[in-house]
C-alpha cells in the first residue's frame, strides 16, 4: 500500500511568531503597570514575578533563536504558561482564559503542514483537519515544489512544498495519483 507525505511550506509561520511576542511583550507591559499601579503589596509582587519570569524567557529564547540559531526551544512557550499563571494568581480569570486559547492558537500555527496521501484518503493540515476523497478531485499533482489540489467543484488548492520533500520522486507521486484518480 502507497502511501506519501509532503511536507507543505508554512509561510505565515513567522507572522504568527511576530504576533506570539507581541502578546506577550503587552502582557509583561500591563503586569509592570499592575506592579506601579497596585495598593496590594502580594498584587504587586505577582505581577512583578510575572513580568521578571517572563521577561528571563523571552532573553533565553531571543538568545537561543538569535545567537545560537537554535528555534526548536520552547521558552516562548514556557512565556505563554507563565502569563497564564501570573493572570491566575492576581485572579483575573477571563484574562488567563484569553492567553490560553491564544497559546492554543499559536502552537497549531507553529505545527508542521503535512499532507498525507494514500489509497483511501487524502489528509490536508487544516484546522482541522480535512478529508478529502478520491472522488471529489479532479486531479492532484506535484510539479517543481508546488502541490496541485484540483477539486470536481472548481476549488483549487496550491502549496509550496519545503525542501525536506525534495526526496519525493514527483513522477513515482504523480502517478500514483493518477491511478487513484482513474
Amino acid at each position: 500500500m502507497a502511501k506519501f507525505e509532503v511536507v507543505l511550506k508554512n509561510d505565515k509561520a513567522r507572522q504568527y511568531d511576530r504576533m506570539a511576542l507581541f502578546i506577550i511583550l503587552l502582557n509583561i507591559a500591563v503586569f509592570v503597570l499592575f506592579f506601579f499601579n497596585s495598593a496590594e503589596r502580594n498584587v504587586r509582587y505577582e505581577a512583578l514575578a510575572g513580568a521578571v519570569l517572563c521577561a528571563a524567557a523571552l532573553g533565553v529564547d531571543f538568545y537561543l533563536r538569535s545567537v545560537k540559531k537554535n528555534a526548536g526551544k520552547p521558552y516562548r512557550d514556557l512565556c505563554l504558561l507563565l502569563i497564564t499563571i501570573t493572570w491566575i494568581a492576581l485572579g483575573n480569570w477571563w484574562a488567563a482564559f484569553i492567553n490560553v486559547v491564544l497559546a492554543l492558537l499559536f502552537q497549531v500555527s507553529q505545527r508542521q503542514l503535512k499532507v498525507s496521501i494514500d489509497k483511501e484518503v487524502i489528509l490536508y493540515p487544516s484546522f482541522p483537519q480535512r478529508k478529502i476523497q478520491w472522488d471529489e478531485l479532479n486531479n492532484l499533482i506535484l510539479k517543481d515544489g508546488l502541490l496541485t489540489i484540483d477539486f470536481k467543484n472548481n476549488k483549487i488548492l496550491q502549496s509550496e512544498i519545503i525542501d525536506s520533500s525534495a526526496q519525493l520522486n514527483e513522477k513515482e507521486f504523480n502517478d500514483f495519483c493518477r491511478e487513484q484518480l482513474h
